[in-house]
């Protein structure tokens, strides 16, 4: 019998008080994507898909997570009709923030399924995520599932973590902007002679360990309910927003509200960022958002019997970082490199 090296956080006991890292876990889940990817295009064909990926992360977050993590499943009659796989929010009951998550897996080849239209509503993929992001108070991004690592660009790399995988192997799972592809979706539609490749794309996401990460600071204050790391989680979160905007802002649109629109689609989308106005340039201390009451309903809700969603998703993972400090369990914590 052949036994993995890799930590399985199945077998981790969580009590009370004691949990791995947020950070640790994501970094961990994309290690195992990335290997798993890696093998699917390798020997081991094929690969599995972005559902089964996103099923086995929500999985691996509930169970490692205990207490801190509730998970509430739909109806997937309705995912047809949807922008979006599922929403992560990060919160400590009253304030926090939310991401509209689409996953993407890398091919073999280093292409992403982005150009992808839904028939029931006239739109891309993409301009969908970003108006129900809208709608829903969230942050549009994909979650990429990559089998190739790269460099992090130095100006990203200053408002991410340092926490990293010895074979690079955290690269398994990344975040992007929604408006980096919208960007793209606009240069094909437009007929740009040049478009922002995948390859580039890959490279302007970073890996969600290095954004989520819910570890101390150098300092090691912290405030109380866990203001501190969700300011550190948020002023990450917006830096990546306020970059997909202004790849956006740079390309030549025409009167097109979107993409979808300069492909003669008729969809009724929002076009906007979730920062409002994101064009100043200034970059502000990051002041927490009220839940939405959506979400405080949620956080009250029978996960057996939710409450219907206004824009529906598939899963909403909701993560409370108030209960006590981190204890670090080191065999799926962050290793810093």
């Amino acid at each position: 019998m052949i036994m993995s090296l890799r930590p399985d956080p199945r077998e981790q006991t969580v009590w009370p008080g004691s949990r791995p890292s947020l950070c640790g876990l994501l970094k961990w889940m994309a290690s195992d994507t990335y290997h798993w990817l890696g093998d699917g295009y390798g020997p081991h064909s094929p690969p599995p898909g972005e559902e089964t990926f996103t099923d086995v992360h929500v999985r691996h977050l509930r169970q490692a997570m205990g207490s801190r993590v509730k998970v509430i499943q739909f109806n997937k009659e309705q995912e047809s009709f949807n922008g979006a796989d599922w929403e992560l929010w990060i919160h400590n009951r009253s304030h926090g923030l939310g991401f509209r998550i689409q996953a993407k897996r890398e091919s073999k080849e280093g292409q992403y399924g982005f150009r992808y239209w839904l028939k029931e509503r006239d739109a891309f993929q993409c301009d969908l995520l970003i108006h129900d992001a809208l709608v829903a108070g969230c942050i549009p991004v994909y979650l990429l599932y990559n089998h190739e690592a790269w460099a992090i660009r130095k100006d990203a790399a200053q408002m991410l973590c340092g926490h990293t995988a010895p074979d690079l192997s955290h690269y398994g799972c990344s975040l992007l902007s929604a408006h980096h592809v919208q960007a793209q979706l606009f240069g094909q539609a437009l007929g740009v002679s040049r478009w922002i490749s995948h390859v580039q794309l890959r490279e302007m996401s970073a890996p969600w360990n290095q954004v989520l990460c819910d570890l101390k600071g150098k300092s090691g204050a912290r405030g109380p309910r866990g203001t501190g790391m969700l300011k550190a989680i948020q002023r990450r979160a917006e830096g990546m927003e306020r970059s997909g905007w202004a790849t956006l802002q740079s390309v030549d649109r025409g009167d097109f509200a979107s993409p979808s629109h300069a492909c003669g689609g008729t969809p009724e989308v929002s076009v906007g960022s979730w920062l409002g106005d994101a064009t100043d340039g200034e970059v502000r201390e990051p002041v927490l958002r009220a839940l939405p009451e959506r979400v405080l309903g949620l956080l009250e809700a029978d996960p057996l019997r939710p409450p219907e969603q206004p824009i529906p998703t598939r899963v909403v993972v909701l993560y409370d970082v108030t209960d006590g400090e981190e204890t670090v369990n080191h065999l799926v914590g962050c290793v810093r490199c």
